[in-house]
C-alpha cells in the first residue's frame, strides 16, 4: 500500500514583552510504502522531508530556512489476535543529525 502524509503548520506572531516574535512555518511531506509479507508480518519504508522557515524577531530574521530528510524503515508483527508489535527506525539522511527507534504495542479487545 502506498500512502502520502503532508502537513503545513502556520505560526502566527506573538508578543514577547515589547517585541514581536514569529516562529517559522513548517512543511512536511512523508511518502511511504507498506507491504504485507503474510498474514502476520508487514514491512514498511518511507522518507520524511521537512522544511522550516526562519524565525523572525521584531522583523529581523534570526536564523535560516532549514530542510531535513529522514529515511524510515519498519516492521509490524501480529503475534496474536488483537496484539500487534510495531518497530520503526528513523535515520537522518540530510539536514541534521540523529536517529530514532520506536517500539509500539497495539492491543485491541
Amino acid at each position: 500500500m502506498f500512502s502520502l502524509t503532508s502537513a503545513y503548520r502556520y505560526n502566527q506572531s506573538r508578543q514577547d514583552g515589547d517585541q514581536t516574535y514569529k516562529p517559522g512555518n513548517l512543511l512536511l511531506l512523508n511518502p511511504s510504502v507498506a507491504f504485507a509479507v503474510n498474514d502476520r508480518v508487514t514491512l514498511s519504508t518511507g522518507v520524511t522531508w521537512t522544511r522550516r522557515a526562519a524565525d523572525r524577531f521584531d522583523g529581523q530574521t534570526q536564523d535560516m530556512t532549514r530542510t531535513a530528510t529522514d529515511l524510515m524503515l519498519g516492521v509490524g508483527y501480529g503475534f496474536d489476535k488483537g496484539n500487534t508489535l510495531n518497530t520503526s527506525f528513523k535515520l537522518n539522511a540530510s539536514g541534521r543529525s540523529g536517529s530514532e527507534l520506536r517500539l509500539n504495542w497495539l492491543y485491541t479487545l
